[in-house]
């Protein structure tokens, strides 16, 4: 029988009127001081705990005093040379890898990009989809299709009957994770703008989201639009309500609206209607004492969004994170996601599991900032930035011509030939071609290599990037391009993969001015700990991937492996 923890996990404040709660100035957790007994007292936990803090940095933790998580971090195995191991290193693909342990060419879909090559979404052969924009049904199609197994399948087989949860702000996090047997995926809905009594939420000002996704429980959505006053899980999404990022650059290519990703600061917030990473935790927690469960992946979207607005790691330190003008910041963004990690680490304390709960803390990628940036500088660029469709793109199921045609000048030598089918530039560059024969992917090579930031060059053979060009790199640059480069592109080379990639100098970005997506050193480094009551503290000195993730929680359970994986279970503390 194991030992009640001694951890005191210590409630973040409550700050009512700045409409967050804040991180508190102590750590949230206190080692347990005595010896935890040899090995054979860890017992099998019965629960897992994903806190996945979207684009977060590892060296986040220490600079912005995120206590709670260096506490775990402390207190727990922390693989510090850990990493994703493969491109498209981004959410819509990192989400998936760590629930089915799967690289990115094994999964279905492998970037931002997907190219239905064999019909699978209905819109025709070859046509090319935004990824972040497919429906839950479509993730299911293509999980379903590939026939692989998740958390939640080995979860069901451990403890039949209890339910997989994901929740989070973003519809392709939530989604690509539960995809398969999830049986609760909960995040924000698009963008409302009904506000009148009878039909939507007159308390929420112009424009408002509220919780939607599968099977979401009915404690979450009641009172909802009609009621003449939504409820709690729904929150301002006005594009008017920015806290200042529209009218600065380069928060200005890619603002906030409203309370989607931070707390907020307005009437709407300080009423009760707390957005952001408050949202996401508050709905973990009320499902964590209403369901019976036993895994859940909560996705926190603060860093990631104030990661593209300003920089990254290049965003300044000292913001006031009562006001929404200074949650827009990833300093606020990292201490508000750290106090959602101690709010739900205390709830299981509270509900009697935390010594039964294997807990996860991870990030989907890093991120660099864009020293040299080289895509276009006007407002609400994101999207035009990211993507380009010369023809044409399925965006939400429909074929949009006009969204992503609007390229940054740098990126039109790409298609001077006119065979270009679709483009995805962030700290890497991805072509697929309308002719992909192998000499029509030689010559976008070559064109590749003469766009700015590229080091290298590729194009796809089978399962394979083969090299076609490089360019002088840094010396650093070298040495992770040799060590890394080969394996880390080689994973995103499926079926829809891109046909020519092109790496790019660190420091370089084509997107947001933070961004990721690339092999770059700065975007693969992500952290990576587990704690589990009884284990040891320990840093192991061996490669973590992402892939590793899935294997590794199993191992810790005790649960065999039923179907190939593209990662290995490591060992965590004894």
């Amino acid at each position: 029988m194991s030992r009640p923890s001694r951890f005191a996990w210590i409630p973040a404040v409550a700050m009512v009127a700045g409409g967050l709660l804040a991180a508190p100035a102590s750590p949230a957790v206190a080692p347990d001081a005595s010896p935890h007994g040899d090995a054979h007292a860890v017992h099998r936990p019965s629960h897992v705990l994903i806190v996945l803090f979207d684009q977060m940095r590892p060296e986040y933790a220490d600079r912005f005093a995120m206590t709670n998580f260096q506490s775990v971090r402390d207190a727990g195995t922390n693989f510090d040379n850990a990493r994703l191991g493969y491109m498209g290193s981004e959410t819509v693909i990192s989400h998936n890898v760590i629930v089915s342990g799967q690289l990115p060419k094994h999964m279905g879909w492998v970037d931002e990009v997907y190219r239905d090559t064999g019909n699978l979404l209905g819109a025709g052969a070859n046509q090319v989809h935004v990824t972040g924009d497919l429906s839950l049904d479509n993730f299911q199609t293509l999980v379903t299709h590939e026939g692989y197994p998740k958390l939640s399948d080995y979860l069901h087989t451990a403890s039949p009957g209890s339910k997989f949860i994901t929740v989070g702000e973003k519809s392709y996090a939530v989604e690509s994770a539960a995809a398969g047997t999830g049986d609760i995926a909960v995040r924000l809905s698009s963008r409302k703008s009904d506000v009148t009594p009878a039909t939507g939420c007159p308390n929420l000002g112009g424009r408002w989201r509220g919780p939607t996704g599968r099977a979401v429980p009915t404690y979450l959505t009641d009172p909802g639009p009609g009621s003449g006053a939504c409820g709690r899980y729904y929150v301002n999404s006005d594009k008017g309500n920015d806290y200042g990022t529209l009218a600065a650059f380069p928060s200005w290519v890619y603002p906030e609206d409203g309370n989607r990703f931070v707390p907020g600061s307005d009437a709407s917030a300080q009423d009760g209607h707390v957005g952001g990473d408050v949202w996401v935790a508050d709905a973990a927690m009320k499902m964590m004492e209403n369901e019976d469960w036993s895994g859940m992946f909560v996705t926190l979207g603060g860093i990631d969004k104030t990661g593209h607005m300003w920089g990254a790691d290049q965003d300044t330190d000292g913001h006031d994170c009562a006001t929404g003008a200074g949650q827009v910041h990833v300093d606020c963004a990292a201490r508000i996601a750290d106090a959602q990690l101690g709010r739900m680490l205390a709830k299981l304390g509270e509900l009697k599991i935390l010594d039964d709960t294997l807990v996860v803390l991870t990030a989907d990628h890093g991120a660099t900032h864009g020293a040299s940036y080289y895509g276009k500088k006007t407002l609400n660029a994101g999207d035009s930035n990211w993507y380009w469709a010369p023809n044409g793109v399925i965006d939400g199921g429909v074929l949009d011509t006009v969204t992503y045609n609007d390229p940054a000048p740098a990126l039109l030598p790409l298609n001077a030939t006119g065979n270009l089918q679709m483009s995805y530039q962030s700290t890497s560059i991805q072509a697929w071609l309308i002719d992909n024969s192998r000499a029509q992917m030689r010559q976008e090579a070559a064109v590749m290599k003469t766009l700015p930031g590229v080091i290298a060059s590729y194009y796809r053979v089978g399962g394979h990037y083969r090299l076609a060009n490089t360019n002088p790199m840094t010396r650093a640059e070298r040495r992770w391009w040799s060590r890394e480069g080969q394996r880390t592109i080689d994973g995103m080379a499926g079926d829809s993969g891109p046909d020519v990639v092109g790496l790019l100098h660190d420091d370089v970005s084509y997107g947001a001015y933070g961004d990721h997506g690339g092999f770059n050193e700065e975007v693969q480094r992500v952290p990576m700990v587990f704690w589990q009551h009884g284990r040891h503290a320990a840093s192991p000195d061996v490669e973590f991937r992402t892939t590793d993730i899935l294997p590794t929680i199993l191992r810790a359970m005790g649960q065999p492996l039923t179907h190939p994986v593209d990662g290995r279970a490591r060992r965590l503390g004894d």
